[in-house]
């Protein structure tokens, strides 16, 4: 039985992340680097991931009408008569109307708090997702032993992996969105990411120890089973509740902003 939940499981996150993806190429997110978070939080998030991002992920399609693009030029033809009059307010109108298909607006960034470091938790768990991925995936050919324990040895890869990756979505980030010297950025994204990564790593490894000292201690669990994938996803769900209020932090003392 659990078997089957495990494959039902994997299988729906692995389906909506293809589902994200495909959708992604029609509406892309305004910030680049999310559109991997969204389709790597699939993965593990399976329907709560979807539910989230149709609810504030989902960006307006690239495709503008044509009409909206056009601009009636015949009444402009004689620009003599318009002297002396008061273009500010049209100019204001024109710059909010003139949005390029794929830009969000400023009002539609504005987003609920909870939103925005729920984003912010899962931008810092995009990073771990694939670490673990690879991480897992390479153990499970060339173990690595840390202080004689194969366990302790995979987490270690994870963890220096997961930084890795973590801290680079974190810089490809603030470059985005600051245009600052990159050494500032690296700095700026260690700065942000070690606290949310150490989080998420809490929450996941406490998971996984339930898993291998309490619930399947008298049974392997070989990394090329659904099982193992399942418990994985619970590991990530453990990692974000673990991240949320670290983030919300972060967000708080102005170490990391929201997205």
């Amino acid at each position: 039985m659990l078997n089957l939940i495990a494959v039902f499981l994997v299988c729906s996150g692995i389906g909506i992340a293809v589902h994200i993806a495909i959708d992604l190429t029609h509406r892309p997110q305004s910030m680049k680097i999310m559109n991997a978070v969204w389709i790597l939080s699939a993965l593990w998030g399976s329907y709560l991931a979807l539910w989230a991002y149709n609810k504030f992920g989902r960006s307006s399609p690239m495709k503008a009408e044509d009409d909206g693009m056009k601009m009636d030029m015949s009444g402009m033809k004689d620009m003599s008569d318009m002297k002396g009059m008061d273009m500010s307010g049209m100019k204001d109108n024109m710059a909010m109307d003139m949005a390029m298909p794929g830009e969000m607006s400023m009002q539609g960034m504005q987003r609920p708090y909870w939103q925005s470091v729920a984003l912010s938790a899962l931008h810092c768990g995009a990073g771990c997702t694939l670490a673990d991925i690879i991480g897992e995936w390479f153990t499970n050919y060339v173990p690595v032993t840390v202080a004689g324990s194969q366990l302790f040895g995979n987490w270690v890869l994870d963890f220096i992996l997961a930084l890795m990756i973590g801290v680079y979505f974190q810089f490809y980030a603030i470059r985005e969105m600051e245009k600052i010297s990159v050494g500032n950025a690296l700095a700026r994204a260690f700065k942000a990411d070690f606290f949310s990564l150490l989080s998420w790593q809490v929450g996941m490894y406490g998971w996984m120890a339930i898993v291998y000292f309490v619930l399947f201690i008298n049974e392997p669990l070989p990394k090329d089973t659904w099982i193992f994938w399942f418990m994985m996803q619970l590991a990530m769900l453990f990692g974000f509740f673990c991240a949320y209020p670290m983030n919300a932090l972060l967000i708080k003392l102005g170490i990391k902003k929201g997205m």
